[in-house]
């Protein structure tokens, strides 16, 4: 199994997204609307292996893994597995160091962006996500992507409204440390909706499109 990622963000037309992203849209029908940003790293180099696809197999031998993977010829990982300021059990130091020695780069990771990382009596960040932003920093990441969404925000439009605040802020730490701050879609910021709109159009019209970035996986496997 050879699980393929690809990284590709929307250009600066999101009104003609909005407009074009209908519940009637599905999988290669809304990617064929899509346009996607001219970026300044390589196309190539955004295309690799996503470590949620082989979670498994990572939390059993991260190593191991990691040695099989770049032997295939994968040279860029994405990660999804970051706890207590360690990257599946390494810290951010050490991992580098893993993939480095291995010809690999980590250009992206996700990390979900919750409440328990945002202080709303002092309205700023806690530590958890200054050391995740800081982290991936360290690991010379182009995107800190948070990859889903707590159900509490899909239920509370004004809380959904005032969480995209949060996003549009760190979007401006990211930018500090020469990163950018995105989300990972699902299917469900198209199937539900608040007061008669799209999660993804609430959250389109309510970030600030140079700070938070889109993401969107095409996934493939080959057996």
């Amino acid at each position: 199994l050879k699980p393929i990622f690809k990284i590709p963000f929307m250009n600066n037309s999101r009104t003609t997204f909005i407009k074009r992203s209908t519940l009637a849209l599905a999988g290669s029908s809304l990617l064929s609307r899509l346009s996607f940003a001219n970026t300044n790293v390589k196309d190539n180099e955004l295309v690799g292996i996503q470590l949620y696809s082989v979670r498994d197999d990572m939390g059993k031998d991260p190593l191991g893994t990691l040695k099989q993977l770049a032997a295939m010829g994968y040279k860029h990982v994405e990660h999804a597995n970051y706890k207590d300021r360690k990257f599946y059990g390494y810290t951010p130091t050490e991992f580098k160091k893993i993939l480095n020695d291995l010809g690999m780069k980590m250009a992206s990771g996700h990390t979900v962006l919750g409440s328990q990382h945002w202080d709303t009596a002092k309205k700023e960040f806690t530590d958890l996500w200054k050391y995740t932003v800081e982290d991936a920093a360290t690991m010379g990441q182009l995107y800190v992507i948070s990859p889903s969404l707590n159900e509490s925000y899909r239920k509370d439009k004004d809380g959904l409204l005032r969480f995209m605040e949060v996003f549009n802020k760190s979007g401006e730490l990211c930018k500090k440390s020469g990163m950018k701050f995105g989300y990972h879609n699902h299917d469900f910021e198209f199937s539900e909706n608040l007061g008669g709109e799209m999660h993804y159009e609430i959250m389109m019209k309510n970030t600030e499109e140079k700070l938070v970035v889109q993401q969107f996986i095409i996934g493939k496997f080959y057996k």
